[in-house]
């Protein structure tokens, strides 16, 4: 009887594989880091500490986050720089991925993640083949694995071009629909796709229309003023996430991280505010 009754236990978990995952937030962060790696931009200590213990919208978040995606990476040596300012922060082992550099002129840049390796499971980085040069910057398409709960995520990570009285930024915004929608409908086994990144517009400008004509429809999830000033004021809000609420149902809160002081962090650090994004699940979704 003690052997039937272990071998429909050891059934039971084989056939209902979610029931061994607890449930659990993946904590994002994405960054433009303003020239990550030029003189004067090199305080990697710095960013740590910033994302570690300042992740949340006000002093008494709870710190600490999973994955942070960024922007405006200068040098393929930055991501393990700030990978291992993280791990000496935090506590934990951390590891980055990039592509890059890229740009049509001799001006390039790199985007990056980074992440807990007890975290998170990096499947895939790679960049978007921009076969029309529609980009000044294609993005960088990342898979991820929540180690906690097994869910799977595609995150596109995107810094737009600025400039030029608006008329590249809205070409290329009006492309972007078609790099979401090839990402999300190239997968039969996972539908959670989420762009982030420094877009350089109004998340309810026109341009969008096309990326939120989708279906399922397309949302933002977050449309508050991200870039400061040099007297320390918040401008724009130029930084985003975007998801299809349908798909992405484990997304749960979101925000611009909590900063001291303003004056000093554009001084030290950028010109953007850090934004976040959880995403709480027990499995995987889809």
């Amino acid at each position: 009887m003690a052997k039937k009754c272990f071998w429909i236990a050891m059934m039971a978990l084989v056939t209902a594989p979610h029931a061994l995952f607890a449930a659990a937030y993946m904590r994002t962060v994405s960054w433009n880091l303003r020239h990550e790696g030029w003189s004067g931009e090199t305080d990697y200590a710095g960013d740590a500490t910033q994302i570690w213990t300042k992740y949340g919208s006000s002093s008494g978040s709870s710190n600490g986050c999973d994955i942070v995606f960024l922007q405006e990476v200068m040098y393929s040596t930055v991501p393990a720089s700030i990978a291992s300012a993280l791990t000496s922060t935090s506590g934990y082992t951390w590891a980055s991925a990039y592509v890059g550099p890229i740009g049509r002129s001799s001006y390039k840049e790199y985007y990056a993640v980074v992440y807990r390796t007890d975290r998170v499971t990096l499947l895939s980085s790679t960049k978007w083949s921009d076969s029309g040069d529609v980009f000044e910057r294609e993005p960088q398409i990342i898979k991820i694995r929540d180690k906690s709960t097994n869910a799977d995520y595609t995150f596109i990570n995107w810094h737009s071009v600025y400039g030029n009285g608006g008329t590249d930024i809205h070409n290329e915004v009006k492309q972007i629909d078609n790099v979401f929608s090839s990402i999300q409908s190239g997968s039969s086994s996972d539908q959670d796709v989420l762009l982030v990144g420094d877009t350089n517009l109004n998340a309810t400008h026109s341009a969008w229309n096309e990326l939120y004509g989708l279906s399922p429809s397309v949302s933002y999830y977050y449309n508050t003023a991200t870039t400061l000033n040099s007297s320390g004021s918040y401008v724009s809000p130029y930084d985003h996430y975007f998801a299809q609420p349908s798909y992405v149902t484990e997304i749960s809160t979101y925000g611009r991280d909590y900063i001291a002081n303003t004056s000093t962090f554009y001084d030290d650090f950028s010109d953007h505010a850090p934004i976040w994004l959880r995403l709480y699940s027990s499995s995987d979704t889809d």
